[in-house]
């Protein structure tokens, strides 16, 4: 793990992954390296934004850690069966935060968005051009996992903004900038469940899908020798990952197929 934690650290303060790098990793026993360092820099990009703006994150920096977000939960969903998606997902992932790191260690110059008298329409335009600029990056991310979203409010609410900040209503057009802000927030909130729901529907898909292949081997094996003692064990396995995918726990699903391949390899090698 402390390999783990500077290699991920060593990414986010030097630059992107090289595609040497990225194969190096894949030649770990384990498989799953590359989601567990994109992981562990997702976690270590919250606590520094975090850090550096609690609540207020800036839009743009907002919108690249949505797309390095979505890029790590599709690299687990890419997991073990497509090994170059899941490359070209890490490599985004990586990408993004390391952009991140980079635009909160530059000093801030544009100071933020007040609800004060002396706001200019021109700082209003700008943190309303910003927003939208997050607004269609999260749009494209709804897109992308077919949420089903409805996003006509919002688009409501920046026709207004606009038609507010032109006519010089000042306080009128911040307050409805606060809106969209929240309202975002909460379209960012629910697009991320429904993300995280679609990976865990495509995991368990796949699961299924392995389970239905491992049950075809069990039966040639049954069909040689019905008397083989890994072929119980086998079976209890395979059982007790239905009940957990029925319960929808994802994590001890991919441990017990750890072990149950374990045991169909020495099948294999015993029906050969």
């Amino acid at each position: 793990m402390k390999t783990l934690a500077l290699f991920t650290i060593f990414v986010l303060i030097f630059g992107t992954v090289s595609t040497s790098l990225v194969n190096d990793a894949y030649a770990q026993k384990d498989p799953n390296i590359l989601l567990h360092i994109a992981t562990q820099a997702d976690k270590q990009i919250l606590n520094q934004l975090d850090r550096a703006y609690g609540d207020s994150v800036p839009s743009d920096i907002q919108a690249l850690y949505e797309k390095g977000h979505t890029a790590v939960e599709s690299l687990e969903s890419s997991l073990p069966d497509d090994m170059e998606q899941a490359r070209e997902n890490f490599l985004t992932a990586m990408k993004s935060f390391k952009q991140i790191t980079r635009m909160i260690s530059e000093p801030i110059t544009e100071a933020r968005l007040t609800t004060s008298s002396d706001v200019s329409d021109r700082d209003l335009k700008s943190e309303l051009n910003r927003l939208h600029k997050y607004f269609q990056s999260l749009k494209t991310v709804s897109d992308n996992h077919n949420t089903g979203i409805d996003f006509s409010e919002i688009k409501e609410l920046f026709a207004q903004a606009r038609e507010q900040i032109n006519s010089g209503e000042i306080e009128t057009a911040t307050e409805t900038i606060q809106q969209l802000e929240s309202l975002i927030d909460t379209t960012k909130n629910n697009i991320r469940e429904h993300s995280s729901n679609s990976a865990s529907d495509r995991i368990i898909e796949f699961a299924l899908k392995q389970l239905n292949k491992i049950k075809d081997i069990l039966d040639k094996a049954t069909s040689v020798d019905p008397d083989m003692p890994e072929l119980e064990e086998a079976n209890s396995i395979i059982q007790e990952i239905e009940t957990l995918i029925s319960e929808d726990n994802i994590s001890d699903v991919k441990k017990k197929f750890g072990e149950l391949n374990k045991i169909v390899k020495m099948i294999k090698k015993s029906i050969r």
